[in-house]
């Protein structure tokens, strides 16, 4: 696939506001088809879906920092479709985050293929030897 097909094709897609009532159950089975596990509550309020293709969201903080994640795409897509969408919904994802006043949009992956992706979309690759950490609060 090449770069300028990829921006060329995200361009033409325009994702919609995720609704849980009508999208949770079509992310829930992208993610179950990655044996990943996906609660409605862990997900935040803001998020964009392209319906049969692919949804991510943003989590808001109480800073001038926002994340992007739970980006997913659905399994049955061919390779560059999937690229495709994904693109569209970081587009919609980092233009919801601007239009909020947030000053930086920070996402985290162990692949490489996903930095790469997120260079091309204009993000910088922090260097680092991170590693996420989590603390169950209430169950």
């Amino acid at each position: 696939m090449s770069e300028s097909h990829s921006q060329t094709g995200a361009e033409t897609l325009t994702p919609i506001l995720f609704v849980p009532e009508r999208h949770f159950d079509q992310i829930l089975r992208w993610n179950q088809a990655r044996k990943e596990v996906l609660t409605q509550d862990i997900l935040p309020q803001t998020g964009f879906i392209l319906p049969g293709k692919a949804a991510g969201f943003l989590y808001r903080t109480d800073s001038s920092v926002a994340w992007i994640e739970n980006l997913v795409a659905a399994p049955e897509l061919s390779r560059e479709e999937r690229s495709v969408a994904i693109d569209a919904i970081v587009k919609a994802v980092s233009d919801e985050a601007r239009r909020l006043g947030f000053k930086m949009l920070l996402g985290y992956t162990v692949l490489d293929v996903v930095v790469k992706r997120a260079q091309r979309l204009g993000f910088a690759h922090v260097e680092g030897d991170f590693k996420l950490v989590a603390l169950q609060l209430n169950p």
